[in-house]
């Protein structure tokens, strides 16, 4: 078998090859970039340079993968499985939801690909769940079966937020007032970071420059209002976790993952946010036995993919 694997984001699409029984380093393009998904490809097999003929591939997408073709949440792609295999000459073409994939992917990482955030053990026959901000905020669960784990995606990230606090409250009201609706990807997002930065900054009455979400993590250390920023989408993602923990009795063990919280690792405060994560009375002692760990693995859809491939060639 020899499959293209593919984890397509709203900003970037990563393509890597399946073949001799490995994966490749991943191939990372921007899909501003490109005008379809198809010319991406058709760019991505150029640079991989597969040693033979390609024969499937599955494509995890960012957004809802209900019917073809596949819209993307955060990106103008349109995907149908029946045109990639025709264009590339493929007979089996999988469109999966990226979280999906990343569902698959948790059983096949391994310690140093995660950096725990306090204790609790893994109960192998609960469920397990994967969430993370990216250019959007993904959810997905995978769930014990007798015959085998079943990954659920989900559209979680578009629930509600809760505040904890009275400033809490203020922000929330913000992002009403500029989104329309307070929904968690509203704040837990690339232009989460920029809303509540936006927000935070009129909240304290300072005139600070427009940021990007890497200036706004670069000035944490320096600026007030980036600091603010920061602390707010800490704690409004440690609950976050928490409510979807508790929703998916997800005793096997939280993953966070998407390209946000790695970078931010050195700016966290684990303890609080693990405190935060538990602060669901009265299920703090249940909470406290829930594993926490953010995906530290740079490419963690792969593993997934590869699962899933390997199930396609079945």
């Amino acid at each position: 078998m020899r499959a293209l694997l593919a984890d397509i984001g709203g900003t970037n699409a990563r393509f890597a090859l399946l073949e001799a029984g490995a994966v490749s380093a991943p191939c990372i393009l921007p899909v501003a970039g490109y005008p379809t998904a198809e010319d991406a490809m058709a760019e991505a097999l150029r640079r991989l340079k597969p040693a033979g003929r390609i024969d499937r591939a599955v494509l995890a997408l960012a957004g809802p993968v209900l019917e073809e073709p596949v819209r993307m949440t955060n990106a103008d792609w349109s995907l149908s499985s029946t045109a990639i295999a025709e264009r590339f000459g493929l007979s089996r073409v999988r469109l999966v939801n990226d979280f999906l994939a990343l569902a698959h992917a948790l059983p096949h990482l391994a310690p140093a690909d995660l950096h725990r955030i306090g204790g609790g053990q893994a109960v192998a026959t609960a469920p397990m769940l994967v969430l993370g901000p990216g250019t959007g905020l993904g959810a997905a669960g995978l769930v014990p079966s007798p015959t085998g784990p079943i990954a659920v995606p989900t559209e979680g990230g578009h629930i509600g937020l809760a505040a904890e606090t009275a400033r809490e409250d203020a922000v929330i009201a913000g992002l009403r007032a500029r989104c329309g609706r307070a929904g968690a990807e509203q704040a837990l997002s690339g232009r989460g970071l920029v809303n509540l930065h936006a927000i935070v900054a009129a909240l304290q009455g300072a005139e600070v420059p427009e940021r990007d979400p890497a200036a706004i993590l670069d000035a944490a250390g320096t600026c007030p209002v980036a600091a603010e920023t920061v602390t707010h989408f800490l704690a409004f993602l440690a609950g976050f976790a928490g409510d979807m923990a508790l929703a998916w009795g997800a005793r096997g063990g939280v993953f966070i993952a998407g390209g946000i919280l790695p970078r931010m690792l050195h700016l966290m405060d684990s303890p609080r946010f693990r405190a935060q994560f538990e602060s669901k009375p009265p299920m703090r002692h249940w909470m406290a036995d829930v594993p926490l760990a953010v995906v530290t693995h740079p490419a963690p859809a792969f593993a997934g993919l590869e699962a899933l491939a390997r199930l396609t060639a079945d």
